[in-house]
């Protein structure tokens, strides 16, 4: 009940903002609709002036009016997503009840689905193996594990993107359970046919864990001590069937929406990026990606939530880049705990009785490896990914963290997996806050409260190191010869959500100002010609001051007046002034936002030479002036 609720904490604020239909909160609920309607197309419809492009796959194809990553074919829109978290529960709650489920609400009832079949698997795993494990340890080991799935970060955005990640994770948790109770029950049927339901719905929503299903069947091979030691092969065998009975399935409904037995849309997917001649999977990604997924550290600030995405410096040729990264042993080192269980693996593979442990420690073992065999070989990472990445973790790290609570030395093992524990809650939560910023939008009553609260020290820490807020005035030199068409100048922001101050090249000897925020123009300058070598800009924005919840607003006792500074840009230069208000800007991550300096500058690249700031008008002085 706690994990349920912890879900749904985080999940259902999205209902505030996922009104427009374009965006990615609805797709599988027009996939279920679709269904319902007898037809494998979504139920919305592509614009006519979509449709009447001669290439409508370009990302610059009217970005504001289709379907984001969508699947273009003829004319309607399909999922390149698998489809059985919609055909599964979203379609029958439909026919059901006549009403449509959102798709935050799957999301979040697929998360406490597979938290459902994970307890089960480790209250079943505590009874016979840990008995010395209280029923409040076996709780703590769930919460524990619940944050080790880094479902609380993944369920911040439930959108068309993580639907199908919380399905499959939560069907493999289930299957893990079934394959569990296989074994230990002898063999019997009625498991084997979950465990082939499980895995049917599996591999209808990640295609990916294709091969951990395939793991799961033949784990059902395994002679079965309970059984005298025999191979179950019919069970094992009707368990396949109802895999291969899915897997026919998923094949011909792609055949049914593009006439190909192995097209599942993505020839036709409208990307947001141009990623014609990618290679997706390349070994040579392995080491990045892994160094990424496992040891990566995030930025640091001194503002709630304080921990941010890593950001490399560099990728590896050809790599599509990253999203909202963090590196799991820093982020959840009680996963460290999963060596205890590789260790019992090993220890206990050859006591029959333990037969049904050792096959799911394998099996968790084997998933995890498979996951890491795709994921440190595609093109892209993403946090979504972690999720997936720590499927199989979980479940050894939850046993590792059974078997420490019972071990002969609990007093420092129990400080160690408390730490260790702690450690990882508090983290997911603070990633989960941070991420894409979608929190403070959804949750923004929570958030103010928590933030005004965890902001006071570094209110205290700007004061005492003489930290200045507020508009800055900035020379910008402009070496000879300079051919750079876009300087960043000074940058604020989240890694991959920034605000910008962008010197942009017009032409020879004119240039202009550019005000961005996570890639949205905000404000240009006149036109500009550098008078001996330099150009000089007034810069005002909101990303110049604290976050919009921080206690230092607390100075400006006129409402409007602090309204209007977190909202206000402007541009002045020689040539004149632009101003706009615009609310929507990336939070700072530090007191002072990145300048490019001489030193950091490339050769004939534009630089900052001077950054002072004339006055903070949120301080009594600045308004007196």
């Amino acid at each position: 009940m706690v994990a349920a609720g912890l879900v749904f904490a985080a999940t259902s604020p999205v209902a505030r903002v996922e009104q427009a239909s374009l965006n990615p909160w609805h797709h599988y609920e027009f996939l279920a609709e679709g269904f319902a309607r007898g037809h494998t197309y979504l139920s919305v419809d592509p614009p006519q002036e979509l449709l009447a492009l001669e290439n409508p796959y370009l990302p610059s194809s009217l970005p504001e009016k289709r379907l984001w990553d969508a699947s273009l074919y003829h004319g309607k829109y399909y999922l390149y997503f698998g489809p059985a978290p919609a055909a599964v529960l979203m379609l029958p709650w439909r026919l059901v009840t006549g009403h449509g489920m959102p798709q935050w609400v799957a999301a979040g009832a697929w998360a406490v689905i597979g938290l459902a079949g994970l307890f089960r698997l480790l209250s079943r795993v505590r009874d016979r193996y840990f008995p010395g494990v209280s029923a409040l340890w076996l709780g703590f080991v769930a919460i524990v594990a619940f944050h080790a799935s880094w479902f609380p970060v993944l369920l911040r955005r439930p959108a068309v993107w993580e639907l199908p990640i919380v399905a499959a994770v939560a069907c493999a948790w289930w299957s893990l359970a079934f394959l569990y109770e296989f074994h230990a029950s002898g063999g019997r049927l009625r498991w084997g046919v979950l465990a082939g339901i499980a895995l049917g719905v599996l591999i209808g929503s990640r295609v990916t864990y294709l091969f951990s299903a395939a793991l799961v069947l033949s784990l059902m091979l395994v002679p079965t001590p309970a059984a005298g030691g025999r191979i179950r092969f019919g069970q094992a065998l009707a368990a396949s069937g109802l895999v291969a009975l899915a897997g026919l399935s998923l094949l011909a409904y792609n055949h049914a929406r593009f006439g190909s037995w192995t097209e599942f849309g993505t020839s036709f997917q409208l990307w947001g990026a141009d990623y014609r001649g990618t290679r997706f999977m390349d070994p040579r990604y392995i080491l990045f990606n892994a160094w990424t997924y496992l040891l990566s550290t995030p930025n640091f600030g001194p503002y709630f939530p304080f921990i941010h995405p890593t950001w490399p410096d560099r990728f590896p040729s050809g790599h599509m880049g990253m999203e909202e990264m963090h590196g799991i042993l820093f982020a959840m080192p009680v996963h460290v705990a999963a060596l205890g269980s590789v260790f019992l693996l090993v220890r206990r593979a050859r006591d029959p009785q333990a037969r049904p442990l050792v096959v799911i420690l394998l099996c968790a073992l084997g998933i995890s490896l498979l996951a890491a065999a795709i994921l440190f070989t595609w093109g892209g990472l993403c946090s979504r990914y972690i999720a997936e990445l720590c499927a199989g973790p979980t479940v050894l790290t939850a046993v590792g963290l059974l078997a420490a609570v019972e071990s002969r030395r609990p007093r420092a093992l129990r400080v160690l997996v408390a730490a260790a524990s702690a450690w990882t809650i508090g983290y997911t939560w603070l990633a989960s806050a941070d991420f894409k910023g979608y929190m403070k939008r959804t949750s923004p009553e929570v958030y103010s409260a928590i933030a005004r609260v965890f902001d006071y020290p570094s209110l205290w820490q700007a004061a005492r190191q003489g930290e200045e807020f507020g508009p800055a005035d900035l020379v910008v030199r402009v070496p000879a010869g300079s051919t750079a068409a876009w300087t960043p100048l000074a940058a604020s922001g989240r890694p991959g959500m920034t605000n910008q101050l962008v010197l942009e090249r017009l032409g020879e000897g004119h240039y202009r100002f550019r005000l961005t925020d996570d890639q949205h123009t905000t404000l240009l300058s006149p036109d500009l010609a550098p008078e001996k070598g330099a150009l000089r800009v007034h810069v005002e924005a909101p990303w110049l001051y604290p976050p919009s919840e921080h206690p230092y607003w607390d100075r400006v006792g006129d409402l409007a007046l602090r309204g209007r500074l977190q909202a206000l840009y402007v541009l002045r230069t020689p040539a004149g002034e632009s101003s706009a208000l615009w609310t929507h800007a990336p939070d700072p991550i530090g007191y002072q936002p990145t300048l490019r300096t001489e030193d950091a500058a490339e050769p004939l690249t534009p630089w900052v030479a001077s950054f002072q700031r004339p006055g903070d008008p949120a301080s009594p002085e600045g308004r007196a002036r």
